[in-house]
């Protein structure tokens, strides 16, 4: 399948409520399919507010012909972003706008050198997808032995019957 053409456009205040819950859905959904008893949306509100609160946080809207497919919160400076969250919405998926969300996140932002987010152990779909499509590296593994450093209050995840693994991925891209 080609890769459709999607834009980014920054979330409105009024779409935010229907982001935020287009968020939840999708997020809850790959959560259920690998643990199918689990109780809880993610991520919280409590999560979301603190990525948009983050310094350079910027809450984007993916685009296609009209259509709100999924979004993105990206933080940091311009040469160091942090990937909070990308989702796709649960109609929506694999139909290769997960990829053309990247390519187009990487063109808004040139300047950036150095990318980072993180990513539940179980999610192989996840792990294939930034790993193989995008190219990122995975250089960390958090659970609760090794705790991620910006959560410490929190365990590395919510899975039930889980160690809350969660995988850090970076992408360091050389540029002239």
């Amino acid at each position: 399948m080609e890769t459709p053409a999607i834009t980014l456009e920054p979330v409105r205040p009024d779409d935010m409520p229907a982001y935020v819950q287009r968020m939840q859905d999708s997020f809850t959904q790959a959560a259920r399919e690998a643990f199918p008893d689990f109780p809880e949306v993610i991520p919280p509100e409590r999560d979301i507010q603190q990525s948009l609160d983050a310094p350079g946080a910027e809450a984007l809207q993916v685009v296609c012909n009209g259509e709100f497919v999924g979004g993105a919160i990206v933080s940091g400076d311009d040469t160091d972003k942090l990937l909070d969250f990308l989702f796709i919405d649960t109609a929506c998926q694999d139909g290769h706008f997960g990829y053309a969300t990247w390519c187009a996140l990487e063109a808004r932002y040139p300047d950036a050198r150095h990318w980072e987010l993180v990513t539940p152990y179980h999610e192989k779909r996840n792990i294939h997808f930034y790993v193989n499509r995008c190219g990122f590296a995975i250089t960390e593994y958090f659970n609760d032995r090794h705790p991620d450093p910006h959560f410490p209050q929190e365990e590395a995840g919510d899975y039930p019957g889980e160690d809350g693994g969660l995988f850090k991925f970076e992408k360091v891209i050389a540029r002239d």
